[in-house]
């Protein structure tokens, strides 16, 4: 799986980077109904994204991060 994320240039589905631009890129899983068919595509979220949303949910900041602007 990991193999196959960096060999199709996986970008993050909120922010658009890049694999190379971020220190992890996670994916999401796809919907499945009961007859083993998959509805829609993986989405996939960045570290940086993880982090802006959480602070916008939670109104939280984690120590040591800058807020971040997308670009």
């Amino acid at each position: 799986m990991i193999a196959k994320v960096k060999a199709a240039g996986i970008r993050c589905s909120f922010c658009g980077r890049s694999r190379d631009e971020v220190a992890n890129i996670m994916a999401g899983m796809p919907q499945r109904t009961g007859a083993r068919q998959t509805i829609g595509r993986s989405a996939f979220i960045c570290d940086e994204c993880v982090r802006r949303y959480y602070q916008m949910v939670t109104g939280a900041r984690l120590p040591g991060t800058q807020a971040l602007v997308p670009k």
